[in-house]
């Protein structure tokens, strides 16, 4: 029973009783009270202990009342901090939330160990914020880029750095806007926006970056100087320069050798890897590669008897069989 029903059935019963005990006995009866005489109608007596058990019934009503009213209260207050810390949660961004019941305390706390999927199907949620959450982390995380900026997250944020790549891999051009901002060379981003800069930049536009070109980028680099249809463009003093910055071993000087030889031809690749062979000794068999390859056999015999390294004894032979009259591609002695 409502309270407002209790205080209307409670009026009617009182007013009942005290009708009908005035209805036969309507004089007045006194009593005292600490010395002061209190006069009333029997009928007012008989109802006065009822009216008295009604109002305290209806205060404590009244107090129970309002004490359920404010736990419901902190309980749909609660309900909404642990949307919001379920939302976070989901964003990998565990924010520090306090709640004032105990029912929503724990189920956050455990909710901190636990890893949220965005590839589960989600149908089954029925907030319409937690749905908008769960559907912008599976398009970042399918590849797409969407706005992130009313969750204001930090930048060190998975979802954050996520989808700046995602932006990164749909426009290359997106890297020029990074690189400008870029305080820290090292860090992910800045590194992936410089790579994919690299694809399409001209040689002078990346050196302005002041970025280090590791071996990775050089070779991005090599493959477009390789691509005819791409206007890439590296002089022989910059690739001398790129060439000589790396720990390449032999092997990679003889690659690079067999790559150079027909995009710079025979005078600047010879130039370029004579000074490298004098610098750094695992260039010494990529340039004696080129002069067989190139048939400067005398210069190569020069250099041969000059040398008294055991790893020059294939090209020894070779030289052996050149002397001999032998034709055949020195290719074959090499396995790049």
């Amino acid at each position: 029973m409502g309270l407002k029903k209790y205080i209307l059935f409670s009026i009617i019963f009182i007013v009942a009783v005290g009708a009908y005990v005035y209805s036969f006995n309507g004089d007045t009866y006194t009593l005292t009270f600490f010395g002061v005489p209190l006069s009333l109608k029997v009928a007012l007596w008989v109802v006065l202990p009822t009216v008295i058990l009604v109002v305290t019934s209806v205060l404590h009503m009244v107090f129970y009342s309002f004490k359920n009213y404010l736990i419901q209260r902190n309980l749909q207050k609660d309900y909404k901090t642990y949307l919001q810390y379920v939302k976070y949660h989901m964003l990998g961004d565990r924010k520090n939330m306090n709640f004032t019941t105990k029912w929503y305390d724990l189920p956050a706390r455990v909710l901190n160990h636990f890893k949220f999927d965005a590839t589960h199907d989600a149908s089954d949620i029925n907030d319409d914020e937690l749905k908008e959450v769960i559907d912008i982390l599976k398009k970042i995380e399918s590849g797409e880029y969407v706005s992130l900026k009313k969750y204001k997250l930090p930048k060190d944020n998975y979802f954050v750095k996520k989808n700046i790549l995602n932006k990164l891999s749909n426009d290359k051009k997106e890297s020029e806007n990074i690189l400008k901002n870029c305080e820290d060379k090292s860090n992910e981003i800045c590194q992936k926006a410089f790579e994919i800069y690299c694809t399409y930049a001209s040689f002078s536009d990346i050196k302005k970056q002041d970025f280090e070109i590791k071996k990775e980028i050089f070779d991005k680099l090599m493959q477009r100087f390789e691509d005819k249809e791409d206007d890439f463009k590296l002089s022989v003093d910059e690739l001398k320069e790129l060439l000589k910055q790396f720990d390449f071993d032999k092997r990679d000087y003889l690659m690079y050798a067999k790559k150079l030889k027909t995009l710079l031809g025979p005078e600047a690749v010879l130039s370029t890897f004579e000074t490298l062979s004098n610098e750094k000794e695992e260039a010494l068999q990529a340039y004696l590669y080129l002069l067989f390859e190139f048939q400067m056999i005398d210069k190569a015999r020069e250099l041969l008897l000059s040398l008294q390294s055991k790893e020059c004894k294939k090209f020894k032979y070779i030289l052996e069989l050149k002397d001999c009259g032998k034709n055949f591609d020195i290719d074959i002695f090499f396995d790049i």
